[in-house]
Formats: structure tokens, sequence, C-alpha cells
């Protein structure tokens, strides 16, 4: 059993159309070419991306597909949505905001479901609650999607956003920065910072999710162009990135996962063992309790009614938006 074996068993479940598309095979038929844009740089989140290419599963469903890392949520989802790309991997609260603002973008699988956005802060810290982060310096940055939810979150927590020190840098500063010693905390995802190996500040994290602000961690991102014009390739390459995060969760192959992303990116440089520990510390993020049992990928309109509703009280949706504008379960069913 994997680690995340928690999880029901036989959870890979597509759509009709899906299942029929993802074992069509390729005898006879050219590969379908996909674009697809990640949101960072290579760490464990991306295994699936990486195990697929390795056991030649893009290839058995019929696609050739091209992987490129990125450098944020933010511009994963405007080159997905400017049709510079078929699909992009990001932080879907991101893409809600996008949506928000009239960028044509959708949500056609949701895998990380619970948000992983919080603040950092070190394990020895006395720092216990948000407000004891009145008068402490926080690294944040403005072109994370983080931004427009600090204030919630201090609000929430009944602290006084105005007396904590928030000081602005660019995602890799503000990591380096806060790594090094520097602040007192630091505002970002939270599981690959808590792990305990590999990471030179040993820290601890309040996330987000636990101060009101319900909202999706990651997924698949499409245009509605897109969608509306390669309805089938997107649901190949939804059918086996579900199939790859179960072998990893489920199917003993989080090591072969791991040593995926080493071999897909060696001028990365990453470390096998601290790309397992990264997948592992998302164990916990992978379901809501709307989606606890359903398939990987399947996204709970519950959920997504929660974010709505966060999202028009912090002025990021206007009061006429609604759960079915910012995701499609067309090609994961429910069970």
């Amino acid at each position: 059993m994997g680690f995340g074996s928690n999880r029901r068993a036989g959870a890979v479940r597509i759509t009709a159309m899906g299942l029929a598309v993802f074992f069509a095979g390729s005898v006879g038929v050219a590969a379908e070419e996909l674009k697809v844009r990640l949101e960072w740089l290579p760490y464990g989140m991306h295994a699936p991306f990486h195990l697929a290419t390795e056991k030649g599963w893009y290839k058995d469903a019929g696609l050739e597909v091209t992987i490129d890392d990125g450098n944020g949520s933010g511009p994963a989802v405007q080159l997905a949505a400017a049709g510079q790309y078929d699909i992009s991997h990001a932080n879907l609260a991101t893409m809600a905001i996008a949506r928000g603002k009239g960028v044509p973008v959708t949500s056609v699988a949701g895998f990380i479901r619970k948000s992983d956005m919080g603040v950092l802060v070190s394990r020895d810290s006395e720092i216990k609650t948000p407000k004891d982060l009145e008068g402490k310096t926080v690294y944040y940055s403005t072109v994370s999607f983080e931004t427009p939810f600090i204030p919630a979150f201090f609000k929430n927590a009944g602290a006084d956003a105005g007396k904590v020190n928030l000081v602005s840098l660019n995602p890799g500063a503000k990591i380096g920065t806060y790594l090094s010693g520097k602040g007192d905390a630091m505002i970002s995802t939270i599981p690959v910072y808590t792990i305990d190996k590999f990471i030179p500040r040993m820290s601890r994290g309040m996330l987000f999710a636990d101060y009101g602000l319900p909202l999706p961690g990651f997924g698949l991102v499409v245009s509605e162009k897109t969608l509306a014009e390669k309805p089938e390739t997107i649901g190949k390459f939804v059918g086996v990135m579900t199939k790859a995060w179960e072998a990893i969760l489920n199917g003993g192959m989080l090591d072969e996962a791991a040593a995926a992303i080493v071999s897909q990116r060696p001028n990365a440089k990453v470390n096998a063992d601290l790309m397992k520990l990264q997948i592992q510390s998302l164990a916990t993020f992978f379901d809501t309790p709307a989606t606890a049992g359903k398939p990987l990928g399947w996204q709970a309109e519950s959920d997504w009614a929660e974010t709505v509703k966060v999202m028009q009280e912090a002025k990021l949706l206007d009061a006429a938006a609604k759960p079915a504008d910012f995701f499609t379960n067309q090609f994961v069913a429910a069970k």
C-alpha cells in the first residue's frame, strides 16, 4: 500500500469519453501534440508529469507531450488563456481570480484540493498564532496568489495586519531570504518547507485554510477555446494524470516518481530523496471533506461555492459569479 492508501481503493475513474480515448492507443494514428506549462521549477508536485513520461503513458494514450517549467501560477494561467499552452498546472485560486477578471479559463481537474498556502515560521519560534506576528517581519510576494487574501487571513485570526511588517520580495528572493534565517515568517506553500531534511530553516506552518479561507490548491487549467476544440485530447491528458497520481499514492511508484523528476530535469540538479519527501508532504492536501473518497481530479461544487463566497467577500469576484464558472468534471466521474 502507498502513502496515500487511506484514500478509497480503485479511485481511478474517468468519464466514458475519457476512458475510451485513454485506452484507444495510437496504432496507425499520429500522436496528438500537447504543450503543457508547469507553474514552477522542478519539485515534488510535478512527479506525475515526469513519471508519465518515463513510463510511456502519454504515448500509450496517443499523445506527444511537451512539458515546460514555469515561473508562477499567474503566468501559467495567462499562457494557457493566450493559447501558447494547451494545459497549465497552476494554483486554482489564481485561476479563479483571473477568471473573475474576464480571462476565459477553467479547471478540468483538481489534484491538490486543499490549499497548501499559509505562513511559515521557525519551528522553535515563539510565534504560535497569526496575532503573534504583530510587530514581526513577514515576507510575501505581490506577484503570488497570496496577496489578496492576506488581510482576510489576519482579520479572521483576530490580528491587525497593519501592525505586521509585511515585506514584499519576488518569489525566489522571498524563499532564499527566509530560508537563510532572516525575517520572522514567510507566506508561501507550507508542505515542502516543513519536511525534516534538506531544509536549512526547520519550519512549521499556519494554513490559510484553518483561518476561514477554504481555497483550492493545484490542478489543470485550460482555456475555454482549447476545451471546446480539443476535448478528447484534454480527456486523454486528464486520464494520464489521474493514473500517474494514483500510481504514486497507492501503486507503489513513489520512488520511481521521485527518480523521474531527476531523470527528466537533469540540469535542475534536484535530489531524489528530497523530491520523495516533498511528494509525501502533500499527503493531507489531496482531499477536502467534500472530496474524500472521490477520484483524484474530481472537484466538489460545494468546495467551489465556499471559494466563490470567500473571493466575493474579498472583492475578487463579482456578485454574479457562481461555482460552475470555474470548473468542469466532464473528464472525471464522481464514482
